[in-house]
This record gives structure tokens, C-alpha cells and sequence, in this order.
């Protein structure tokens, strides 16, 4: 298993998979964006402020901060040490799984280069600067910014209603395994598609029906992102995946038979 980036190497793809978690309300979001961008250690990104600290920055009440830490801490994106009243601060820490897959998102994302124009590519466009006495440097491929422009030519969902992020996360397969809804136009759907590809399957919207959740469409897939390649987790998430769509393939048949 490869080694965990610092925090602050792969703090926007962190945020990232919160930003476009459809589960988490508004106010659950800014105070993981507050903890992130001010108070994060740059290699644990752990952070201690003090509910009222938090609230005093992000206009909101000590108790509103504390539900809001709860929900991010129940999807799974940081674990709460809470302090007592005897002068300990609580501690924020983004959990191993979340540190993880934004690992593996930020390395992937460095493998994306750019083609050549002689290879009948394109080569990323200059920029100058003030400090570059070139007329320009070249810039370096940008895998965030390729994921929003791919959302935003996609029909993206509407956000969730204020007060639907408490709502069911899972369900579960034919076999009894956790399955876990991802929207529609979002990131997470084309890194799917991605590794796919990888393994010489088709994409998900060609195998796999749409569903709906909480006025969205999407798929139920063993996880919200594929773990890390060549994974055992990886191998568990693929045979479950064929499991679906071998399931999807035979109600299609049925259907045509009756």
C-alpha cells in the first residue's frame, strides 16, 4: 500500500469529496472547509479551535458547529476527540480512508499529461508573468479544473433539499454487500469510468440503470470512488460490480422474455 501524501499535497482533492458529497448540508461543509483552510497542520491536517471559535469565524452558535462536526465525522471524513471542561481542546483529524483516497486521487491525477502537438495533441497554452523573462511558463496539467469543466458539461443534479442529508446512504446488493449511491455528473462517476476502461469493461451508464435518491439519479456502486489499483479492495469492488451488472444484463433478458 502506498504511502499517505501530507494534508497539504492533497488538501483540494480532500475537499473535493466534500464539496460534491451530496449527503453533507451546508453547514456541515463550512465548518470542514473553516477546519482545512485555517486551522489544518500542514502534514496530519489535524486542527483544535474550540466550537466558539469556529462559530465566531463561520457566524454560527457553538451547538450548530457540534452538529455540524457530527455529520462530517458520521460520513466518514474526520474523526472528533472532544475535550472536557477541564481546558482540553477538542481535536479534528481527517480520518485514514478520506486521507487515502484523496491520495490516490492526487496521484492520479499527475499521471494526466498532456499530448504533444507534433503527436497531434494539444500542449497546455502559455502564461506570462512578471517573473518569467520567457514571455511565459508553461503550465502544468490542472486535474482539478478538468473534473469541474467535465461537470459543468454534464447535467449535474440540483443540490438536496435543506434537511434531506440525514437520510439513507446505502442499501444493499443481491448478496448482502453494501452498496453506496454516487450521483450522476459528478467527479466520482468518471473516475469509475476510468478504471473501467482499465479493465476493458464499458462505462457505467452503458451498464448499469439509472436510479433515483432524493431527487437525484445515479448508480449504486460498492463505493463511492474505486480503491487503490491493484488493491485487494480494488478486486472486491470489481467482482462486485460485475455481480450488478451480470444482475442488470438478466433482468433485461427476462424482461424481453416475458
Amino acid at each position: 500500500m502506498s504511502e499517505l501524501l501530507p494534508f497539504c499535497k492533497i488538501k483540494l482533492q480532500f475537499l473535493l469529496e466534500m464539496v460534491t458529497d451530496h449527503e453533507l448540508d451546508d453547514n456541515a461543509l463550512r465548518v470542514a472547509l473553516y477546519l482545512a483552510l485555517a486551522h489544518a497542520d500542514h502534514e496530519t491536517g489535524e486542527s483544535r479551535p474550540s466550537f466558539e471559535t469556529i462559530g465566531a469565524a463561520i457566524g454560527k452558535h457553538a451547538k450548530s458547529v457540534k452538529r455540524a462536526l457530527n455529520k462530517v465525522e458520521t460520513a466518514g471524513y474526520m474523526t472528533v476527540e472532544r475535550g472536557t471542561n477541564k481546558g482540553k481542546s477538542s481535536r479534528y483529524r481527517p480520518t485514514e480512508a478520506a486521507m487515502r483516497r484523496a491520495t490516490d486521487r492526487r496521484r492520479e491525477g499527475d499521471k494526466v499529461v498532456p499530448l504533444r502537438r507534433a503527436k497531434g495533441g494539444q500542449s497546455c497554452p502559455q502564461s506570462g508573468t512578471e517573473l518569467s523573462s520567457k514571455g511565459g511558463q508553461d503550465r502544468p496539467p490542472n486535474r482539478e479544473q478538468e473534473l469541474r469543466t467535465e461537470q459543468g458539461r454534464a447535467s449535474a443534479p440540483d443540490l438536496p433539499d435543506e434537511g434531506q442529508s440525514g437520510g439513507t446512504r446505502s442499501k444493499r446488493s443481491p448478496s448482502g454487500q453494501r452498496l453506496v449511491f454516487v450521483p450522476r455528473g459528478i467527479c466520482f462517476v468518471q473516475d469509475w469510468n476510468e478504471r473501467l476502461a482499465r479493465e476493458g469493461m464499458t462505462t457505467l451508464e452503458r451498464s448499469l440503470p439509472l436510479s433515483p435518491h432524493k431527487h437525484h439519479q445515479g448508480f449504486w456502486l460498492p463505493a463511492r470512488t474505486p480503491a487503490q489499483l491493484g488493491s485487494a479492495e480494488w478486486q472486491d469492488q470489481l467482482q462486485l460490480l460485475r455481480e450488478l451488472i451480470r444482475e442488470t444484463s438478466e433482468n433485461v433478458e427476462h424482461r424481453h422474455a416475458v
